[in-house]
């Protein structure tokens, strides 16, 4: 009898603690009547709050670019009705422009810029093969592809990490509004590119104690001058580097040497432990750089455009 009864007030209790069957402000009933059920109204499972639409400010874009080898680059634009800028995004490694919509609408709407993301050769949509020798020109025929959706407003080039290679070259040799480098390399024939814990991964394993005898290079075609360690020193616009201190892929060591070879106006963002994949223009410090950075180059009343190659 004493069990009974005590499952019995547990069944009760429990259906007051842990019922999703609440609404705002008040409990249901937990009466059993004679038959031991109990009735649940339908209002009862629902609670309903009021949320106004927000206004449609941005607008996604397939982008395709034929290239004159047969291949097709493809990737995606958010456009804005009234948009202060344009932002050309050359993406790392592990990032595909599908995959990045969340992050390029955040850009868009907290900036209110116009954003163009599309995939190096063989990632995503791009036909063709990744090769570094492509990246260089494939920039300059996204840039060019672009032109009528961009209008007038000012450009600004953004790279991470691999792809700092073609948003340093499109920057010296088209004419944009600004440069921002995250996490970036500056040549595979710079020793500083790769420190001591990435030659610990060196095959076989038989190599890794003389690592510091090793001398890393690179095993494919890469023409000549075309890596941000050449191409900074052509950059006119002003150029913003942001860098992890706690970067094992691509040293910080990178970021500061760019940084020293450039001769446009330019700022250094060193953020203490943030390492290669941790970087963000959203939030953080790195947002409040970069939004001081994007501010300064709108209220320009410059307009930027197309103009040769040099």
């Amino acid at each position: 009898m004493k069990l009974h009864l005590l499952l019995a007030l547990t069944l009760i209790f429990s259906s007051v603690a842990c019922s999703p069957f609440k609404k705002a402000g008040k409990s249901i009933s937990t009466a059993f009547d004679k038959n031991r059920t109990h009735q649940i109204e339908e209002t009862d499972l629902f609670s309903p709050h009021e949320m106004a639409l927000r206004p449609e400010t941005s607008t996604r874009r397939n982008i395709e670019i034929p290239l004159s080898d047969g291949n097709v680059l493809r990737g995606i634009a958010m456009i804005r009705l009234e948009p202060r800028a344009n932002i050309i995004y050359f993406g790392g490694n592990a990032e595909l422009s599908q995959v990045a919509t969340t992050k390029i609408t955040q850009w868009s709407e907290q900036y209110q810029i116009n954003v163009f993301f599309v995939d190096h050769r063989g990632y995503g949509a791009s036909t063709g093969s990744p090769a570094v020798k492509n990246l260089a020109d494939d920039a300059l025929q996204i840039f060019d592809g672009t032109s009528e959706l961009r209008g007038d407003i000012p450009t600004i080039v953004v790279g991470y990490s691999i792809g700092s290679i073609p948003a340093t070259y499109l920057a010296a040799n088209r004419q944009v509004a600004g440069l921002a480098l995250m996490a970036p390399l500056t040549s595979f024939s710079d020793k500083d590119l790769f420190p001591k814990k990435q030659k610990r991964k060196l095959k076989p394993w038989y190599r890794v104690p003389f690592a510091k005898l090793i001398k890393v290079l690179p095993n494919f075609d890469i023409p000549e001058n075309n890596e941000p360690l050449f191409q900074i020193t052509a950059v006119k616009a002003e150029v913003l580097l942001i860098h992890g201190e706690a970067d094992d892929v691509i040293p910080a060591q990178c970021s500061k040497k760019l940084f020293e070879l450039a001769t446009s106006e330019k700022t250094l963002l060193l953020l203490p432990k943030h390492d290669h994949n941790n970087l963000s223009l959203t939030d953080g410090t790195g947002a409040i750089y970069f939004k001081t950075y994007l501010e300064k180059i709108m209220a320009s009343e410059s307009k930027y455009g197309i103009y040769s190659s040099h």
